[in-house]
């Protein structure tokens, strides 16, 4: 297990999926792109939940090894798509409000 910290705290996770989530934010921030990535995770009543992260050229994600849990969490089907998009250079992935043509830009704005 890992615990994954970020700005806003920390959750704990499976091995394989925390390293899938810093390998792919690696990959997107060499590519000047974001992504929201969502991982199962153990709450800290030891109940499982989900999290989602905003990752990116911007991402501050540490992952360290943690407590150790009597079973593993495991996701095969997350790990394997996190994997795909960090080795897939072709991947783009907007972000909603910068795609929507009636979004306000901020260069429409005086100063």
């Amino acid at each position: 297990m890992k615990r994954i910290f970020h700005p806003g705290g920390s959750v704990v996770t499976g091995t394989d999926l925390a390293d899938a989530v810093l390998v792919y934010a690696e990959a997107l921030s060499g590519r000047s792109q974001v992504d929201v990535v969502d991982i199962p995770v153990i709450c800290d009543d030891g109940t499982h939940g989900r999290a989602q992260f905003l990752i990116g050229s911007a991402s501050q994600l540490v992952s360290v090894t943690a407590e150790r849990a009597t079973i593993e969490l495991v996701e095969l089907g997350t790990t394997e798509l996190l994997r795909r998009k960090a080795e897939d250079r072709s991947v783009q992935t907007p972000l909603g409000l910068v795609s929507d043509p009636e979004f306000a830009q901020f260069d429409e704005f005086n100063y």
